[in-house]
């Protein structure tokens, strides 16, 4: 499957209806009770895994196979609204292989008014059915869903976390036998806490039979409805071993964090933070609307790439979740954005990309280009603002660290140490480089421009961009292999002859006022999110990188230094999901990627590359 373009995307589920109710053409199963769907998922799934009793002080994780219409979520949610403590959060993690178009999700939870403000907030933050995980924040934190959309077994397998409870409401076995599978169980039990209970409607052998294997003990309860009987199953095995990885996430860490740079990246970070009550200290020289992120104007839009690999779902979903995150903040119109094509090979492609993205994405032929619907235009200092609210920032300049049991001390002018901490983070881009030298950070400098002249009627991406500035029409971007911006003076015909020259041929009057700074990348021009290798990594991992014998856990460590940076010129896109990723594994919540989209963007990619070459 990792080779076929067409797995970027699920198929839709294809649905027929009895009445307002939902029914699964393929596997000609109902989503949920003709009877009372609402009091089916309140007694099958919340009541067989003990909510509300089961809400926790802190986190609570819920995993699910099945999201169908969401509705088991939604009673969850409601529940847990009326019934969590104050402070407590949820997580739900559900997998979902043929996702509901928002239409179809909308007309099935029509049916239940007492959940419309929930239902609302859902369908307004639908998840595309592109394959793999998409996140969604709802309560400024206080909920969050993470949603697979890929076959059970494969997300499962992408997935490490502990859950508390389990609802499993895949289609019935009779009718979906390729989900309920013994490897299937093995991952249920693979990733629950000892004690967590695992609900469901089918009493079917298969069922029964699984969960004892994989460790859970089976009980038939009443069923609900038309149905004689239930199972409700509880977790009797131990908890997960580590994973040995050379990619490993951080260990969470409840103590101080340092977060060293400015810009999108140290703003999603402390956003990130902030919705689970935590702080960071933040060290940046020129603020935090400082770097690559003061540009005047930018345009969100996705990396576009035709390949399933995991690193493109993991970008494809971060894109998602940007656009999610900034929907109705202040400096963000997302409007659409319409990628232009240069020539007869561009054309083919974003035609290509037409058909394989999900329904965002339509090929105007008029335009002769790629409509993106979800894209827009944003002022990058207002977005920045938005996300880091109050945050205290320090000015001072973070020359080096010195690492050690206790964390990291930071290092400053002259020697002066500028505090310790259990975490840091480097989400600078090329200013952090020294702080970096593992990654080799490549400087990209740029200057855009603003200019008199009419702006095209939407922004528009090709070689270059341009959009409507308030004093005008904003044109970039120059590219330049520099560590500081060229002089105005030269990058204006460069501007130019971009503009004029391009598929948008735009009549451009004189230059009101132009902006340069300098991006960071890396070799592999994807960005860096994760825990840095530690001290010995290669030796540590050399026999592994060679098909040999893994180093034992015991022997791994864990660091206290990670890094978010080298996102070149998508930091807007990328940077949200990204920090979120490290947010979470520090407070030991359910990653909100899949294992092989970190492991594509850790920073251990490049010394594991070598070992595996040598």
């Amino acid at each position: 499957m990792a080779d076929d373009p067409f797995a970027l995307k699920r198929p839709h589920a294809q649905l027929s209806w009895r009445g307002e109710d939902p029914v699964a053409t393929a596997a000609d199963d109902v989503y949920f009770s003709a009877v009372d769907g609402l009091a089916e998922s309140r007694a099958v799934f919340l009541a067989g895994a003990g909510f509300p009793e089961r809400f926790s002080k802190g986190v609570t994780v819920v995993g699910e196979l099945g999201f169908g219409t969401g509705l088991n979520f939604l009673a969850l949610w409601d529940s847990f609204r009326e019934h969590a403590a104050p402070g407590a959060r949820l997580h739900v993690v559900s997998v979902e292989g043929f996702p509901l178009r928002r239409e179809d999700a909308r007309r099935a939870l029509a049916a239940f008014p007492e959940l419309a403000d929930l239902s609302a907030a859902l369908l307004s933050a639908w998840p595309s059915p592109h394959t793999g995980p998409h996140r969604r924040v709802f309560e400024g934190g206080r909920v969050t869903l993470t949603v697979f959309h890929d076959e059970a077994d494969a997300a499962l397998a992408q997935m490490d976390f502990a859950a508390d409870a389990w609802f499993l409401d895949g289609f019935a076995p009779a009718k979906n036998p390729d989900m309920w599978t013994a490897a299937l169980f093995g991952q249920i039990a693979r990733l629950s806490k000892p004690g967590a209970p695992a609900a469901t409607f089918t009493v079917a052998g298969i069922v029964r039979r699984g969960l004892a294997e994989a460790g859970f003990a089976v009980a038939k309860k009443p069923g609900f409805g038309r149905k004689r009987e239930r199972l409700e199953a509880i977790y009797d095995g131990a908890p997960a071993p580590r994973r040995v990885t050379p990619f490993p996430a951080p260990a969470p860490r409840t103590g101080a964090v340092a977060i060293i740079g400015g810009g999108i990246a140290a703003a999603s970070l402390v956003e990130a933070f902030a919705r689970r009550g935590r702080t960071a200290d933040v060290f940046a020289e020129g603020g935090l609307a400082s770097g690559a992120s003061g540009a005047p104007l930018g345009l969100l839009t996705p990396r576009l790439e035709a390949g399933d690999r995991p690193h493109n779902r993991a970008l494809l979903a971060a894109f998602d979740y940007a656009r999610s995150l900034y929907d109705g903040r202040p400096g963000f119109d997302g409007s659409g954005v319409i990628r232009l094509a240069g020539d007869g090979a561009g054309v083919d492609r974003l035609k290509r990309l037409a058909g394989l993205l999900d329904e965002g994405f339509v090929w105007d032929g008029d335009a002769d280009g790629l409509w993106m619907a979800r894209a827009g235009a944003f002022d990058p200092a207002r977005l920045v603002a938005s996300l880091a609210g109050d945050a205290p920032v320090r000015g001072e300049a973070v020359l080096r660290m010195e690492t050690g049991e206790g964390g990291a001390a930071l290092i400053g002018a002259g020697g002066v140490r500028l505090g310790v901490y259990d975490t840091v983070i480097v989400a600078g881009g090329y200013a952090a480089a020294q702080l970096l030298p593992g990654l080799s950070l490549e400087a990209t400098a740029g200057r855009v421009g603003v200019f008199e002249g009419a702006a095209p009627s939407a922004p528009a991406a090709w070689g270059g961009y341009a959009a409507a500035h308030e004093r005008g029409v904003l044109v970039g971007a120059t590219h330049v292999k520099a560590e500081a911006p060229e002089p105005e003076a030269k990058a204006e015909p460069a501007l130019r002859a971009l503009a004029e020259g391009g598929p948008l041929a735009l009549e451009l009057g004189a230059m009101r006022d132009s902006w340069g700074g300098v991006r960071a990348a890396v070799k592999d021009r994807l960005p860096v999110a994760g825990l840095l290798p530690a001290d010995g990594f290669s030796d540590r991992w050399a026999q592994a990188a060679k098909g040999g014998a893994q180093p034992e856990a015991s022997e791994l460590g864990d660091g206290a230094v990670l890094a978010l940076t080298g996102l070149g010129a998508r930091g807007f896109a990328h940077a949200p999901l990204l920090a979120e990723a490290i947010v979470s594994a520090l407070c030991n919540e359910p990653a909100p990627l899949a294992r092989d989209g970190l492991e594509a963007l850790h920073p251990a990619r490049f010394l594991w590359r070598d070992l595996k070459r040598a």
